[in-house]
């Protein structure tokens, strides 16, 4: 299995009896729709040549948003049953204005509105509020919610944390026999796969390319929204240099929050797992906390350096970086700052300053 095979996989799904949903970045409560049998399909970096959406968004609009935009415009998600918009940043909520009350859509559009930092008592409630509602909404193409099916797919998604914080500590351990493309690449099929799918495929990763030996490449924290373009880990590999652990919205910053508590009403659950995900951008998380957090990656992984791969435009990560910048730079943590486009090669003037900032670190 590999992202290839996504919409045939998502077609198969469908023909089983199960709605599909295209789901836009970057947290929302996919637990809920497993248990309504409805298949959440993220919406992250399709590999499509913008052109339609340009018309739609402004110019200073990132590439994730644009290529999701695109990716309606062009017919491409004519079969899935529903858009999942949550309320991540500026731009996406103002995609889904645009699709939701100017395109019109046959499919029907949600949103999902989670609160942001600082948070209080009623956060929390204002959370549970959401999934509620939520849940109400999407009994018209899923299965009547029944706790008990809920509380499944949270031991399914508890499942798939623990293995994913296996797979991250091997790594972080030299541990491991993986390029870091094919790393992300097992990690994202989980954007599609049903639980029980990826969780087959996480086990038969971490079996096969687990190792007792310790690897003696350089390493970093890779930061931003996404393990993307992929040419810049495949430069790393060149480089030999391992990602030894991230801080991206995509990938750790919301898989590797603690297991959910199954002792509780299954919704607070949910909302828990929200609140104890680590500091980020999109969430308007203290700038501090995060720069403590990345400090931690850096001095349990014995990594290097950081590298903040930014997606051009993306406001709420721009809005971080330079102060994570100095904060890092006073405790003599090197780091870079790279301005890309996702699906894009790395220009010639990249390169060069990845392979300087690697040859400075040694």
């Amino acid at each position: 299995m590999d992202s290839s095979n996504r919409k045939e996989y998502l077609l198969s799904q469908k023909n089983k009896g199960k709605a599909i949903f295209g789901v836009f970045p970057a947290q929302y409560p996919k637990e809920l729709l497993w248990a309504m049998d409805i298949v959440p399909a993220e919406i992250w970096d399709p590999p499509l040549q913008i052109s339609g959406a340009n018309a739609h968004l402004q110019s200073y609009i990132c590439s994730i948003v644009r290529l999701g935009m695109e990716l309606v415009i062009q017919g491409k998600c004519d079969f899935v049953d529903g858009f999942l918009f949550p309320h991540t940043c500026d731009s996406i909520q103002n995609m889904a204005s645009v699709i939701n009350d100017y395109m019109g859509p046959n499919t029907p559009c949600y949103f999902f509105y989670h609160p942001k930092a600082p948070y209080s008592g009623p956060s929390f409630k204002y959370y549970l509020a959401q999934l509620r509602e939520l849940a109400g909404s999407l009994q018209h193409h899923g299965h009547p919610l029944d706790e008990s099916r809920l509380r499944q797919a949270i031991e399914l998604s508890n499942t798939i944390s623990q293995l994913l914080k296996t797979l991250y500590t091997n790594r972080s351990r030299g541990q491991f026999r993986s390029s870091n493309r094919e790393f992300y690449d097992v990690i994202r099929l989980g954007e599609f796969l049903l639980p029980e799918d990826h969780i087959q495929l996480l086990e038969n990763f971490i079996n096969e390319k687990t190792t007792p030996e310790t690897g003696s490449r350089s390493s970093v924290i890779l930061s931003g929204v996404i393990a993307n373009p992929l040419a810049l880990l495949d430069k790393l590999d060149e480089l030999e240099v391992t990602i030894a652990n991230d801080d991206l919205i995509n990938a750790s910053r919301r898989l590797l929050a603690p297991p959910m508590d199954t002792s509780v009403d299954p919704f607070e659950a949910i909302a828990q797992k929200y609140f104890n995900m680590p500091p980020c951008s999109t969430k308007g998380s203290n700038i501090s906390e995060r720069a403590k957090y990345i400090m931690n990656m850096v001095e349990q992984s014995g990594a290097k350096g950081v590298i903040f791969n930014i997606v051009k435009s993306c406001e709420p990560e721009l809005f971080d970086v330079p102060n994570l910048q100095s904060l890092l730079k006073e405790k003599g943590i090197p780091s870079l700052v790279l301005d890309t486009e996702v699906n894009q090669a790395l220009s010639g003037q990249m390169v060069t300053r990845i392979e300087a900032f690697v040859e400075m670190l040694g």
